[in-house]
Order: structure tokens, then sequence, then C-alpha cells
């Protein structure tokens, strides 16, 4: 009997194999893909969230809001102040929307809540 190649079955089994390890690694690096740009929405958020914070003490606003008793700070003063580099916003990958406003909240708990644009985008 000669030995020379593999058999059908064989041959399946590393086509079948190959394609688990495939699927596999797809699904892997879609996970890591969508925790990227989480990752680089939330720097976006921290980056206006910080420049909030050094245009309120520019203009000794505040920026704290404790049932709603401050004004929350328009972006666009903030990009107007070169305290955002960046146009675009990283969460919707569009243009920076410059009427959007960002303020802080604190519960009882003491979790600090970033607004932006009216929404809650993290606590910590």
């Amino acid at each position: 009997m000669n030995n020379k190649g593999f058999t059908l079955i064989e041959l399946l089994a590393i086509i079948v194999i190959i394609g688990l390890l495939g699927t596999v690694a797809t699904i892997s690096l879609t996970k890591t893909h969508q925790n990227i740009n989480q990752d680089t929405c939330n720097e976006f958020v921290k980056e206006i969230e910080e420049a909030a914070c050094v245009y309120a003490n520019k203009y000794d606003k505040d920026i704290v809001c404790d049932n709603n008793s401050c004004e929350p700070i328009k972006v666009e003063y903030l990009i107007n102040e070169g305290l955002i580099q960046s146009e675009i916003d990283t969460c919707t990958g569009k243009n920076i929307d410059k009427s959007a406003t960002v303020s802080i909240t604190w519960n009882e708990d003491g979790e600090k809540s970033c607004h932006y644009n009216g929404e809650r985008v993290y606590a910590r």
C-alpha cells in the first residue's frame, strides 16, 4: 500500500481546525478593537473634563453642580482657549459639537460623574 498523501478525512480535520483557530482569533481581535475604542472615548471625556476644570479655575466658575446650581461650560469656550486640541469627538468619530456642555456632579456616595452634553458619560 502506498502512503504518499493524506486521506480526505485528515484534510477535512485540518481545515476544520484552521477554521476554528481563525474564528477564535477573529473574536479576540474584535473584542480588543472594542476595548481600544472605549479607552479612546474615555480619554476624550477625561480631556474634556480636565479642560473644563482648567477653564473653571481660570475664570472662577463653578463647574461642580449641586442640584443644578451651576452653569455648564460650553465646549466652544474650551476650544477657543486652546484647552482641547482635537476637533474630532473620538467617541462618535465626528466633529466636536461646539454647543455641547460639560459639568460635574457628586452623589451622596461621593461618586463623581462627568456630564457631556447633558448625558452622564462616566462615574468614578
